[in-house]
């Protein structure tokens, strides 16, 4: 999926309108594995704002597993943690199991936001 930084930040700005609009094509931009200019920037930006919208349980679901695979992988972006706060927000025991997965991960990288997960997202 290629799409100008112009096409995503016009649906990301679609997700603050009353009602918001574009929600499912924000998912799945959420979930793909885009890599162009600025999309892990836009990335999080959605994931911020998905916070407040109303998101399909079967979305939500598809969310949390594609950022909780990100996380055991290591293969994310910069902002990482504005996906790990949606993950959280949407599904918290999900993503807390695997945050205690990755807490010993061979990489570094990868210990620390499962360790981040865990010592600021484990009660409340």
């Amino acid at each position: 999926m290629l799409y100008t930084r112009v096409e995503v930040r016009r649906m990301a700005d679609g997700l603050l309108q009353t009602p918001p609009t574009g929600i499912a094509w924000c998912v799945e931009f959420v979930i793909a594995e885009s890599r162009g200019v600025g999309h892990g920037r836009h990335r999080a930006l959605m994931c911020r704002r998905l916070k407040h919208v109303p998101v399909e349980p079967t979305d939500a679901a598809r969310i949390v597993d594609r950022i909780g695979e990100r996380l055991q992988s290591g293969l994310y972006s910069e902002q990482f943690r504005d996906q790990l706060r949606l993950a959280l927000h949407l599904d918290r025991t999900s993503l807390l199991a695997v945050a205690r997965e990755c807490a010993d991960h061979p990489r570094a990288h990868v210990q620390r936001q499962a360790r981040w997960v865990l010592a600021h997202h484990s009660t409340g």
